[in-house]
């Protein structure tokens, strides 16, 4: 039986030797840690004489990776005067089951942590407060919170969430299998891949998204711009076009080999409920997928710039944007009451989905002792 003497913690040495070590695993259950790292060293921050700073941590049972922990610091400052910067934690699909147990078999999840915040501390020494913001499946997160905040509270340092940037979201895919049959109308309004001269009308869109968000946040024209530059020439922002007018947009990232992310779902308020987004989401689902008809325009023929992959993946906090994803092929599970059923990939027959959470950290500057770890 698995204990806590099997466990052992890795820090790798450069993103390389990460994603060269966890390659065998690089499905969406990995995307936050291992897309985000190929996002990173395809930046070009990475590509600077002095590259800002990576923390690549892993706890491995034997040869088996059960939990990464990765975070970099990026040299600019962005939109919102914070550090464009999070912790990002993951666990393979293969590893849920050992991490939380069975009802005869204990889970690692309390050792893997007991060996992780100890690893981590020593590594961030002596400025373990960059650690600010981590976002990861929700019961692994929350239990390297607990450990963390008792942690350093031995240490004479004291932190809280912010309650302003935590909050709870569903991470699932699509694959090509799970995709529904293309809608017999073509959908009237072309979802088209954006070019350079599209930038203008898809920085006012990402502004008002920005604005949409929980965080209620506010972007100058050219911060927007600054930020949505980048992703238009690498091919990753497709975007509804009604009456010759960009009303709605799909941003991807986290590009792995085998997997991508869908960042940003948003459609202007004026042309909501009218089917866009779903539209949008199908569309480049069908195209990164390989699953012709794709119902959208890309710039050139063949195969996307990134390449063709194999799981199609999503991060979504709404209930109702949710059920949008689930009829466009995501496995995204039915709940009833306290009941859950379904999210279970037709391929593997594995669940195909998990609570995540996103926990903002600061210091707590409160003298009452019965604030500490709230």
């Amino acid at each position: 039986m698995a204990a806590a003497e099997d466990l052992r913690f890795v820090r790798f040495a450069d993103p390389h030797a990460f994603l060269e070590a966890t390659k065998q695993y690089d499905d969406s259950f990995m995307n936050f840690c291992i897309g985000s790292m190929y996002d990173f060293i395809r930046s070009p921050q990475y590509a600077a004489t002095n590259p800002p700073p990576t923390y690549l941590f892993a706890i491995y049972r034997g040869d088996d990776l059960l939990l990464t922990v990765t975070g970099f610091l990026r040299l600019a400052v962005t939109h919102n005067g914070g550090t464009d910067f999070a912790w990002m934690m993951s666990y393979p699909t293969t590893a849920e089951a050992l991490l939380t147990g069975t009802p005869t078999t204990p889970g690692l999840l309390a050792p893997a942590i007991a060996l992780l915040a100890p690893s981590v501390l020593t590594a961030l020494t002596p400025d373990p407060l960059v650690l600010d913001k981590l976002i990861g499946p929700e019961l692994p997160v929350q239990a390297f919170y607990a450990a963390w905040s008792a942690l350093l509270a031995s240490r004479g340092i004291r932190i809280r969430l912010n309650s302003a940037n935590n909050f709870g979201s569903r991470v699932s895919y699509a694959t090509r299998a799970s995709l529904p049959p293309p809608p017999p109308t073509p959908f009237p309004h072309p979802v088209v891949q954006a070019t350079a001269d599209d930038l203008e009308a898809l920085a006012q869109l990402y502004i008002a998204f920005q604005l949409d968000t929980p965080w209620h946040g506010v972007v100058t024209r050219d911060a927007a711009l600054a930020f949505m530059a980048p992703h238009v020439k690498a091919g990753l922002v497709w975007f509804a076009r009604v009456d010759g007018e960009p009303v709605g947009y799909v941003l991807l990232g986290r590009v792995s080999p085998r997997t991508i992310s869908i960042r940003n779902v948003f459609v202007s308020t004026a042309h909501r409920r009218k089917g866009i987004a779903e539209a949008m989401v199908r569309g480049v689902s069908r195209y990164y997928l390989n699953a012709p008809p794709h119902g959208v325009q890309p710039t050139h023929e063949g195969p996307p710039a990134v390449g063709y992959k194999e799981e199609m993946n999503l991060n979504v906090a709404d209930p109702g944007a949710e059920r949008v994803y689930k009829r466009s092929g995501f496995l995204f599970p039915d709940k009833y009451g306290e009941v859950v059923t379904g999210g279970i990939d037709p391929a593997t027959g594995r669940k195909a989905w998990y609570a995540s959470a996103w926990l903002g950290i600061e210091r707590d500057t409160d003298p009452s002792p019965e604030k500490q770890g709230q």
